[in-house]
């Protein structure tokens, strides 16, 4: 299928926003994190952001059918459950290890497209997902040395959020090429509402030792109150419908090479923010892990030219 040129560079250019406004979101959301607690942020944000979509929505209600509901509800409910163990990770980590970690996605996508949809990854993608590994290893060096600050769960937290995007990625780029983005967004948002809601619930009301395992913290301050919902619109609402769009003109393959500069963006933000502190490790470890997500693009451009030319072995 040939795009349209104009098409294609709007598309591209969609996908830099995105990496410019999802590169600075971490540092935000940190300074937002000490008045909100993780559900708190993570339910309000997904509620805002779906009503919003909602009354977009209302002249394409009825183009809702099955094939929207058998992908947006799952992956909603996979972007839901990592939306919420990132805003909890967060507490407990820095936002450059957080974008970081996030890549690991690179590592889940080959994985769930190999044994969902029998798409078996090649050799650079699998030498992409090793090098993530290794970049996730050096990133998280200062606490796995042990130096009497051990707050791994942070990272863990953000790393397994990072795989349930990257099942969300391979199944929108798998299945919803031809739906329309902002139904699918949308769905998606209202499935995060139900998950991010029991989420909180759960969260406040599981008391081991009488102590809840967080508290259920909101603040009416107008202020924060109006961040919070330009926050989550331009990230959460119009990022994702971006995004989603920008796939049916894009490869998932060039996409997958140009997000992880989000996180470079998070880093340098975060470094002269104040919020992280600028180390070896930081510097060693989120380079490997962008490293790793360029050649998982690469390899993923390969596949697609071999599909194309015939069954012979480019890589």
């Amino acid at each position: 299928m040939t795009d349209n040129p104009g098409k294609k560079a709007a598309a591209y250019a969609g996908i830099v926003f995105v990496v410019l406004i999802w590169g600075v979101y971490p540092v935000i959301c940190a300074g937002l994190l000490e008045h909100y607690s993780a559900g708190a942020f993570t339910f309000s944000g997904s509620f805002i952001s779906a009503v919003a979509l909602l009354v977009f929505c209302i002249p394409r209600l009825k183009d809702i059918n099955a094939d929207y509901l058998r992908t947006a509800v799952p992956t909603g409910a996979f972007v839901g459950f990592a939306s919420i163990l990132q805003k909890i990770g967060l507490r407990y980590t820095t936002p450059s290890r957080y974008a970081f970690l996030e890549n690991l996605s690179c590592v889940a996508v080959p994985v769930v497209l190999y044994l969902v949809f029998r798409k078996k990854p090649g050799k650079l993608t699998v030498i992409a997902s090793l090098i993530c590994l290794s970049g996730c290893f050096v990133l998280t060096a200062p606490d796995l040395a042990g130096d009497g600050r051990f707050h791994l769960q942070g990272e863990l937290l953000c790393a397994a959020a990072g795989i349930l995007y990257g099942v969300n990625i391979a199944a929108t780029g798998t299945c919803a090429r031809d739906l329309n983005a902002m139904l699918y967004v949308m769905i998606q948002m209202w499935t995060n509402v139900l998950i991010s809601g029991a989420a909180a619930a759960a969260l406040a009301l599981i008391r081991p030792g009488g102590v809840p395992l967080e508290r259920f913290v909101f603040s009416f301050d107008p202020v924060l109150m109006l961040e919070l919902a330009a926050l989550v619109l331009s990230v959460s609402t119009l990022g994702w419908i971006i995004r989603t769009e920008s796939m049916k003109h894009v490869s998932a393959s060039s996409v997958a090479v140009i997000m992880p500069f989000s996180s470079v963006i998070t880093g340098i933000a975060a470094v002269v923010s104040g919020k992280d502190v600028f180390s070896p490790f930081l510097l060693a470890g989120g380079a490997l892990i962008v490293v790793s997500s360029v050649l998982s693009g690469i390899g993923e451009v390969r596949a697609a030219r071999d599909t194309c030319t015939g069954p012979e072995d480019k890589s």
